[in-house]
């Protein structure tokens, strides 16, 4: 024993100092880089703690259990208002504070006391994950130097190298992963379930790292927002993050919509939209497509189908279905929808983002053998499925038992994917809005009662409302209005009293085809009565977007 103990020890000895010896250098070297740098970003990086309370889309009028998360945020420099000054905010992702009660930042416990101050949320963004917040005591973030935003018209090159700063599970104090860019394009964003610029870094991006900066390690300024990493078998290092051009624009918006008053006191967040082109389009890539449609060597995509605004006012689109978009506000379009932009080749959509909603953009089109300039007004998207529904309550109208909801991703999500019901599924995939029907509004459950009876009770399989006494249904406020009409509460338009005299007809679709449902006008008031008591429902019999008096848009608040 003492023998080995003689021969191993050398080299213990040996292995010790070249492990201390690589601490050491691992230390200077990520000194040197923060002194390169000129500063340590770990200062200007929060931790938030976010209460809140998800609505319940299965059972619209009861909430979830309240939950409690934490997230990271970045404290920069914002501007409301004109004539307003800088002052620090926080930057963060919107799904660190989606659906909040009540929100508080905790500096960081290496440099500062671990007390929490509580914020507000002034501007949010959830089609591009972005939110600003504002602290109630100024002094909490007296100390801190606000860490610099880069410029909207740069985007890092494949390779520079990052630095992800946050608060991620498995410890208290700040953390930072390093890695570099590994790509620049236009991904889906899980919280809104939209396509947008993201950059996608090796770096390690951990629950609890969400909202925090994504820094570039030579500068220490911020180019991106973490806010996703892609979970896979097989894949490893993917994190994405919000990148600058993005975050400036939505620092822009706020800036310009929300004025220093409002920043100063406890008016409600501002929401802002991203914009939509209005329309479905495939690629061109096919050469036989391009060929049918006389392109010649012109390039660009093809539009399939336009979207319907919702609404019967308002100018007509510019685009046609069949029209072949060539440019988009002075980009020129390949077969895939791919243009120059911000010094490299990248997909429209990215293009399309940095545009304001309602903006007026110049087109090119080839319509029937010629080329067409147009201008092309950019409105925020509307879905006939609705997705990407947060800070909002569900809307419902219960008659009869019978408890009628927009079908929404939200509802959709109490299933897993593969085990949704088609014929909703369907609607979710495929749906797409048309004048005569702007949601699709379900049969969600049965509250079984003698007015009912026969029915089943639950969930009945979630059937899609077309007709009420024989009126198409266009969304929920329609059958709300055509319900009281035939029930003696409103003026009935023409053919709203249709159907058997001292009845609501109900006109289905179920997956397995058309289905009817009758209730009796006579002792419904009584029904609803006893059903609210017996089920725990709102004695109003419906959401708040549907009180007496209110104006009942088809939109969800």
């Amino acid at each position: 024993l003492a023998r080995q103990r003689a021969r191993w020890a050398p080299r213990l000895q040996a292995a010790c100092r070249q492990m201390a010896r690589s601490a050491a250098e691992s230390f200077f070297a990520t000194s040197a880089a923060l002194n390169q740098s000129g500063r340590d970003p770990r200062d200007a990086v929060v931790k938030i703690f976010n209460t809140r309370q998800r609505p319940g889309w299965t059972v619209p009028w009861q909430d979830q259990p309240v939950e409690s998360s934490t997230g990271s945020g970045a404290v920069i420099r914002a501007r409301f208002g004109q004539a307003g000054s800088e002052v620090p905010m926080v930057l963060t992702a919107a799904h660190v504070i989606a659906d909040s009660r009540f929100l508080q930042i905790q500096r960081s416990t290496d440099r500062f006391s671990g007390e929490k101050f509580q914020a507000r949320i002034l501007a949010v963004c959830h089609e591009a994950d972005l939110a600003l917040l504002s602290v109630q005591n100024p002094a909490a973030l007296a100390e801190i130097a606000p860490l610099e935003v880069a410029p909207a018209a740069k985007l890092p090159h494949v390779f520079d190298k990052v630095r992800v700063v946050g608060y991620p599970v498995g410890g208290d104090a700040c953390s930072i992963t390093e890695g570099v860019v590994s790509r620049v394009e236009v991904q889906e964003y899980s919280h809104s379930l939209r396509a947008g610029l993201a950059l996608t870094v090796d770096a390690a991006i951990n629950s609890g790292n969400s909202g925090g900066p994504l820094v570039d390690a030579a500068t220490a300024n911020i180019v991106g927002v973490a806010f996703q990493k892609l979970v896979a078998r097989g894949v490893e290092l993917q994190g994405h993050a919000v990148p600058a051009p993005l975050i400036q624009r939505f620092l822009g918006e706020a800036a310009a919509t929300c004025s220093s008053a409002a920043a100063e006191t406890s008016s409600p967040p501002l929401h802002l939209r991203l914009p939509s082109l209005g329309c479905d389009y495939q690629s061109l890539e096919p050469p036989a497509l391009r060929r049918s449609l006389g392109l010649g060597d012109r390039a660009g995509i093809l539009i399939s189908r336009l979207h319907h605004g919702g609404s019967g006012s308002g100018p007509p689109p510019s685009m046609r279905r069949g029209d072949v978009l060539l440019e988009f506000n002075g980009y020129p379009l390949d077969e895939l929808g791919f243009c120059d932009l911000l010094g490299r080749r990248m997909h429209f959509a990215a293009a399309r983002d940095l545009c304001l909603v309602g903006a007026s953009v110049p087109i090119k089109v080839w319509r029937e053998g010629a080329e067409i300039a147009l201008e092309h007004t950019l409105n925020p998207a509307r879905y006939l499925v609705p997705r990407g529904q947060f800070d909002v309550r569900p809307r419902y109208f219960i008659c009869g038992g019978l408890v009628f909801q927009p079908l929404s991703h939200e509802y959709l999500q109490g299933w897993s994917a593969n085990d949704r019901p088609p014929h909703l599924q369907n609607l979710f995939l495929g749906g797409h809005l048309t004048p005569g029907r702007t949601e699709a509004v379900m049969l969600s459950q049965v509250l079984a009662d003698e007015a009912n009876a026969g029915y089943d009770s639950g969930w009945v399989g979630a059937p899609i409302v077309q007709a009420v006494n024989g009126v198409e249904i266009r969304d929920l406020s329609h059958l709300v209005e055509v319900v009281e009409a035939a029930r003696g509460g409103g003026e009935a338009e023409a053919g709203q009293r249709q159907g058997k005299e001292g009845y609501l007809v109900f006109d289905v679709q179920m997956s397995s085809g058309p289905f009817r449902l009758v209730l009796p006008l006579e002792g419904l008031e009584e029904a609803d009565a006893r059903i609210c008591a017996l089920y725990g429902v709102p004695r109003a019999c419906r959401s708040q977007h549907f009180a007496p008096g209110d104006d009942c848009d088809g939109a969800a608040e």
